[in-house]
């Protein structure tokens, strides 16, 4: 019985094996054969077999540790803007120098209520409140030779509420030196105070703050008013007879002390010392000989000047030592003086000066015909040589060569012009033949004076020439109307000009019209 169990147990262990190498044979896809051979006798034993590695267990490795990987940061969501719908432009132009901000341009008719309504988190609004990031006057234009010079504020805000016809409302940056800018309240555009402004402010969300501060800073460089230069011209000034001896006596601010404001108010106030300067000298053999006492350097120093042209008929009035003297006299006073020198060179030495980012050349030259009774005087006798001192004659060439000469090296160029005929309402030919050169070669204004009364302006190509502005400082019999010149100049030449009438007084001493 036992024998039979015995079998029973063998038996079943063969099978199961055979079970298996057949189970191992099919997986490993080979055919099976069956076979008639009688199983071999297989007695069962106990084997220690090695436990296998349990598969949590890494396997040992000689490779280097993983290397992180950063995550990538998540772009911040787009902030919205609303603004004026006429800003878009200015604007998308401005925040692309923003690159570390996304930004979204909602243009509406409401940007403020688009920003209380969480539409925006961002308002650029024509108004009041926030940051201010542009303003620019706006201009009540009028044609330049219009009688018309000012309005109140209660009318220029019916002009802006409701139009006028022979009015155009611009914004400073459209004005041309064809049209004039009338002064609100006694105010001109270009003063701080000015009432009429065209504003674009910012206002920002609690959670803007950040980019709203990053977009200000750059929103005001982006929209900043072209730099612009403001020059104050008046004419011909003698300060020899009464105001010389007012001078002397101790008193340099008399001449120009009713309107000395207004030419200090200027970036460069400009005048025509109409007279020799100083104490040396011998009058020469003509009819009108002038030469104002030394101090009245510093009459003009006071007054405001920065620049005085010598290129007129009376530089020379007591000699060549007389003229190196007054040169002398105005430049210890910090007045640069044009038009006259040593010698040819420095006579037609440009005055060259830096203003508000602007470079500027100021030239001086005379050209007047011959003056007095017989034997007359040849004014053209004392063009300045290369050896010999004198003054920059107007040669429409020699102009030409030397507005040339210094158009490459700056911004805008104004000519000084002493031409003409005296007391003739009409500019002469070598007048005009003069300022026509200057603006052919590039000189952006040229203003002129000699004939002792006001004359015309004229537009002409891209420039302006101011024919004459008469006397201004000047004890003489004649037409005592004279005006005060003002031009704004940019990058782009002329943006503007004013003419500010004033009367010559019997003393010689100027006053506002």
């Amino acid at each position: 019985m036992m024998r039979k169990n015995v079998w029973r147990i063998a038996s079943g262990i063969i099978i199961f094996v055979a079970l298996l190498l057949l189970t191992a044979c099919q997986s490993n896809g080979a055919a099976v054969e069956p076979s008639t051979a009688v199983p071999a006798t297989v007695i069962s034993q106990s084997v220690n077999t090695p436990q296998p590695i349990p598969t949590t267990q890494p396997l040992p490795t000689n490779m280097p540790p993983p290397t992180a990987v950063p995550l990538t940061p998540t772009a911040p969501p787009p902030i919205a803007i609303a603004l004026p719908p006429e800003w878009e432009t200015a604007v998308s132009a401005a925040i692309a120098q923003l690159d570390n901000q996304q930004w979204q341009i909602l243009p509406t008719a409401a940007p403020l209520d688009a920003l209380n309504n969480g539409q925006a988190q961002i308002a650029l609004s024509n108004g009041e409140a926030g940051s201010l990031v542009y303003q620019e006057p706006v201009v009540l234009a009028v044609p330049f030779f219009t009688p018309w010079e000012a309005v109140t504020l209660a009318e220029a805000q019916e002009i802006v509420a409701n139009g006028r016809d022979d009015v155009t409302i611009l914004s400073w940056d459209e004005m041309t030196p064809d049209l004039k800018a009338l002064r609100v309240d006694g105010l001109h555009p270009t003063d701080a105070a000015y009432p009429l402004q065209k504003r674009l402010t910012l206002t920002a969300a609690p959670e803007a703050q950040t980019a709203a501060a990053d977009l200000t800073a750059t929103l005001q460089t982006a929209l900043a008013p072209e730099p612009s230069v403001k020059i104050t011209a008046v004419g011909d000034i003698m300060l020899d007879r009464l105001l010389g001896e007012l001078i002397a006596q101790g008193k340099p601010e008399f001449p120009f002390s009713q309107v000395a404001p207004l030419l200090q108010n200027a970036d460069l106030t400009i005048g025509n010392m109409e007279s020799a300067l100083g104490t040396l000298g011998q009058p020469e053999n003509k009819t009108y000989t002038f030469r104002a006492p030394p101090e009245a350097a510093q009459s003009l120093a006071l007054a405001g000047f920065d620049v005085v042209s010598l290129a007129n008929n009376h530089a020379l009035d007591y000699g060549p030592e007389a003229l190196l003297q007054g040169i002398e006299l105005l430049q210890a006073a910090n007045i640069a003086p044009i038009g006259a020198g040593a010698d040819y060179d420095a006579a037609h030495q440009p005055y060259l000066t830096e203003i508000n980012g602007l470079k500027l050349a100021v030239l001086g030259y005379v050209n007047v015909g011959m003056e007095g009774s017989p034997p007359y005087f040849v004014t053209e006798s004392w063009t300045a040589t290369e050896t010999t001192p004198g003054v920059a004659w107007a040669n429409p060439e020699e102009i030409t060569a030397d507005v040339t000469a210094v158009r490459d090296q700056t911004d805008l160029i104004i000519v000084i012009l002493h031409s003409g005929l005296e007391y003739v309402e009409q500019p002469g030919p070598e007048q005009i033949a003069a300022a026509y050169a200057a603006i052919d070669a590039g000189a952006d204004i040229v203003i002129g004076h000699h004939p002792h009364i006001l004359q015309g302006i004229e537009y002409y190509k891209e420039g302006v020439i101011v024919y004459s502005l008469g006397n201004f400082a000047f004890q003489i019999d004649g037409d005592p109307g004279t005006a005060i010149l003002n031009v704004w100049l940019d990058g782009g030449g002329v943006r503007s000009l004013e003419l500010i009438p004033a009367i010559v007084q019997e003393s010689g001493q100027p006053r506002l019209a």
